[in-house]
């Protein structure tokens, strides 16, 4: 990597008389890096981060550049409101070391966390990133713009189950959850940067589709305004991110887009983007064939098991490849052997969701359960259960006899609100065996 011309050029230094005045810079610039950017685009964001301190950054202002991830500074400089730092050449004379500091962050290979199914490919941790930056906020009254370079697709280590992967996104009700219960959680979090303005950088073309870039896009606008900033700028391109930062343009993402939560969201899911129609098509298809209710000829293999219902409630699906597996479910969308999916409230009165076993499982062992989340029903909630498994499709409706919703919770007096799906009476299985031939 090497440094611009322009740095090797500048001599001299300032004269004490020159040197930055006390008091408090009108305006604060902040960029957050994530440390795991490909090599090429590191070369990119080295020579734009140059050109604006040298020639671009407005006099009177601070820049500070952090590791976005790890929650370290790189470096930081103050640009003082004086003639001489109208010169490109001064400024590159006097940040040399911070240019420096820049150059060494980039060029270095830092470790990145193993976790099963995460790459954590040019990632961020903006969550932890935005708490970091408000603890050392000098609180209201100047300005703050933040320029985020990395992936919008949050990865967590820790907690996997909060990642954006796989097309998976957070659920409004994280916004309005506290942060013990989410790591989006922002109920009860007083830290915040009033007035915050937020231009994001990704690299690359990392959605699934232009519904999960909406979806993304949404989600971390609302975030921001929860938290009093605003989004001014969702881009892949540096340049378009670069010139609003340090120039601001008079409308932004923020300012183009009527985004707001969505009114009695509360729950703590992960929701998928839609898939293809043929993806979903065995369990949205308006009848089934005769010919798919025969019992399969194998019972070990990939699987697929959904329900779809009518009214406006809230039934939520739970499965497990077998006794004592990870169940997945709203709060869990993903395990080892698969991930559960929820159609999005994207189409009013045919709701659906499904558990997918990409790793093969024995159906024989499959265990799956029906909640009455939320809502009312007078006589209770009807559905129906489907499952795909070896090219057949399987169907049998399914009854849940309270009336209301109980949110998940469990325990004998909840029975009412639970239904267990027969798998195997479901798939012609009879009699009913285990794997291994004993009657259940």
């Amino acid at each position: 990597m090497r440094i611009p011309l322009l740095i090797l050029l500048a001599a001299g230094s300032l004269s004490a008389a020159e040197s930055p005045p006390a008091g408090h810079p009108s305006h604060a610039f902040i960029i957050g890096i994530s440390p795991y950017l490909e090599q090429s685009t590191k070369d990119e964001v080295y020579r734009g981060l140059v050109r604006l301190l040298v020639e671009d950054l407005p006099l009177d202002s601070t820049l500070s550049i952090y590791d976005a991830f790890n929650l370290k500074t790189v470096t930081q400089v103050t640009l003082p409101n004086e003639r001489a730092f109208k010169s490109a050449k001064t400024r590159a004379n006097q940040f040399a070391s911070a240019v420096h500091d820049l150059k060494d962050f980039l060029a270095a290979e830092h470790a990145k966390p193993v976790q099963a199914d995460l790459k954590f490919q040019a990632a961020l941790r903006l969550p932890q990133f935005y708490d970091f930056l408000a603890e050392k906020s000098a609180g209201p009254g100047s300005g703050v713009s933040l320029l985020l370079l990395g992936s919008p697709l949050y990865e967590d280590a820790k907690e996997p189950g909060f990642s954006m992967v796989n097309g998976f996104f957070p659920a409004d009700g994280h916004l309005v959850a506290s942060r013990e219960n989410s790591v989006y959680g922002l109920a009860g979090n007083t830290n915040a940067l009033p007035g915050l303005t937020v231009h994001w950088v990704y690299f690359g073309d990392p959605w699934a589709n232009d519904l999960y870039k909406e979806k993304i896009s949404r989600f971390w606008a609302l975030y921001f305004q929860q938290r009093g900033g605003r989004l001014e700028t969702f881009s892949s391109d540096l340049a378009t991110g670069l010139g609003g930062f340090h120039s601001p343009a008079a409308e932004g993402l923020a300012s183009t887009r009527a985004w707001s939560l969505s009114p009695g969201e509360t729950k703590l899911e992960m929701l998928r983007v839609s898939r293809a129609v043929e993806v979903t098509d065995w369990l949205t298809r308006g009848s089934l064939s005769e010919t798919a209710q025969r019992p399969p000829g194998v019972m070990v293999g990939p699987m697929k098991i959904g329900i779809r219902w009518q009214d406006n409630i809230d039934l939520d699906l739970y499965a497990a490849p077998r006794h004592g597996a990870e169940t997945l479910f709203f709060q869990h969308p993903r395990s080892p052997e698969g991930y559960y999916y929820k159609d999005h409230r994207s189409s009013p009165g045919k709701e659906y969701e499904f558990i997918e076993f990409e790793s093969p499982v024995d159906i024989r062992e499959v265990e799956a359960f029906v909640n009455f989340y939320k809502g009312t029903c007078e006589g209770g909630p009807r559905g129906e259960v489907r499952i795909e498994f070896n090219g057949q499709i399987y169907g049998a409706p399914f009854l849940i006899s309270a009336s209301r919703g109980n949110r998940g919770r469990a325990g004998e007096e909840q029975r009412e609100h639970w239904v267990q799906l027969p798998v195997r009476e479901i798939m012609k299985l009879t009699p009913s065996l285990s794997a291994s031939g004993t009657k259940r």
